[in-house]
């Protein structure tokens, strides 16, 4: 395991001895994007600027730490119920290091488990960070994004590297994702999104499977476990609700409208701002809003509370 995994997964042994609940999830889940709701003159001014991750990364401080910390939803949960948030440290995420930080620091004070799914672009090619076959191992690459760069650098009719072939190769051998070719393309009837989506169609059900085998349902032997509908719709609509056993886990999500909604797509249109660059559109950052969070803290409360896990706010 390198350091930067090690990081990731090791949270502070006197957090973990009290009653906690961790979460697994991506930025959204992290709170990106909140620190734009800080009332203070610099931040009310970086709201009429580009601000996402690349340009807030270095704009951090200890005031907008503690202010994300409090209002993302894990936040709001830990400041209803005193149920410690076990949160990825850094931002961003994908299946992997979700499931690996939620199996590292599972232990008899985890009083729930909650999983917001990503993109489903975002698996690594085996279901975990930890695997060393051929393809995995040393930079432990997204295979999606191997892909598409690898078709990017055909159309340009530049180089292919050796260290891509070779991911290349074992894709084809061992995965039976085939090397792209025009020809191929046109064959298939199908447009370039769908094309690729069908060669790697199988691969990512397989991954779901896997999650689902080795990880939700472990988790479901000792804990409550709520999952959160991905952000992206394609994974929520081909990947998600097309599988009976992950819709039953889905919680329903509280709408501003009243409405109770297991499609996360369908819950965040129903907000008079469904991201913060809607809000805010020079931001361009396609993250929720606080009241956003809030919502999503009361829907997961409303399913504590339905489980009869003990919390100290009652959902009128």
């Amino acid at each position: 395991m390198s350091a930067t995994n090690e990081y990731r997964l090791v949270f502070p042994k006197d957090k973990l001895k009290y009653k906690h609940i961790l979460y697994g999830g991506d930025s959204f889940t992290w709170g990106e994007g909140l620190e734009l709701y800080i009332d203070s003159p610099f931040w009310i001014n970086e709201r009429n600027n580009h601000n996402e991750w690349t340009e807030l990364e270095s704009k951090q401080t200890d005031e907008s730490y503690s202010f994300r910390n409090k209002n993302r939803f894990p936040g709001v949960i830990e400041s209803i119920t005193s149920y410690k948030q076990i949160v990825d440290s850094l931002n961003g995420g994908d299946y992997q290091s979700s499931t690996d930080i939620i199996n590292y620091n599972l232990n008899e004070n985890t009083v729930a488990i909650v999983y917001q799914f990503t993109s489903i672009d975002r698996n690594f090619l085996h279901s975990t960070i930890e695997c060393e076959c051929d393809f995995c191992r040393d930079v432990k690459p997204k295979p999606f994004n191997v892909y598409l760069e690898y078709i990017d650098r055909i159309l340009n009719n530049q180089k292919i590297s050796d260290w891509m072939q070779s991911k290349i190769d074992y894709l084809e051998k061992y995965e039976n994702i085939k090397k792209f070719s025009i020809s191929d393309l046109e064959k298939s009837g199908l447009d370039f999104g769908m094309y690729i989506d069908s060669l790697f169609n199988p691969s990512r059900l397989k991954n779901i499977d896997y999650l689902i085998e080795h990880n939700i349902k472990k988790w479901k032997t000792t804990n409550k476990v709520y999952l959160i509908d991905s952000w992206c719709h394609e994974t929520s609509r081909r990947y998600i609700h097309s599988n009976p056993y992950l819709v039953d886990l889905l919680i329903p999500l509280k709408g501003y409208d009243g409405k109770w909604y297991k499609s996360y797509p369908e819950w965040e249109h129903t907000f008079p701002h469904s991201r913060i660059m809607y809000q805010y559109p020079n931001t361009v950052n396609g993250h929720p809003t606080p009241i956003q969070h809030q919502y999503l803290a009361d829907s997961i409360i409303a399913a504590m509370e339905k489980d009869g896990i003990p919390t100290s706010k009652k959902l009128q």
